[in-house]
C-alpha cells in the first residue's frame, strides 16, 4: 500500500481500520493528514474501495457501535450523499482530528 502525499502534507495518524460498504467489511489501512483522509484496502482485489476524501467533501461525522455495544465505529457522510463506515480504536480521537478539518 502506497499514497503520495502532495506537497507539504503530512500524516497525523495512520492506524488498522475496516470500511464496511455494500454489505463487506474491507480491511484496510485509515490516514488523516493534514490535508485530506485515505482508506486504502490492504488487499489488491478491493482496490476499489479506496477512499480519498477532501475536507471540504465532509458534511457530517457520527459515532455508532459495531455490533451495536462496541463503541468504535465512526460514520463520515459526504455531501455527496455518500456514507462511509469506519470501524477503529480510539474514536474519539479521530474524530476530533476530522472534525477540525471541515
Amino acid at each position: 500500500m502506497k499514497i503520495v502525499l502532495q506537497p507539504n502534507e503530512n500524516i497525523l495518524r495512520a492506524g488498522s481500520s475496516n470500511l464496511r460498504q455494500d454489505s463487506r467489511q474491507v480491511n484496510g489501512k485509515l490516514i488523516v493528514t493534514n490535508q485530506r483522509i485515505y482508506f486504502r484496502s490492504l488487499r489488491p482485489e478491493y482496490q476499489l474501495f479506496n477512499k480519498e476524501i477532501n475536507p471540504g467533501e465532509i458534511s457530517e461525522l457520527f459515532y455508532y457501535n459495531v455490533m451495536w455495544v462496541l463503541p468504535r465505529g465512526i460514520m463520515i457522510k459526504t455531501k455527496g450523499g455518500e456514507e462511509l463506515y469506519f470501524t477503529v480504536n480510539q474514536r474519539d480521537q479521530w474524530s476530533k482530528l476530522i472534525t477540525a478539518m471541515f
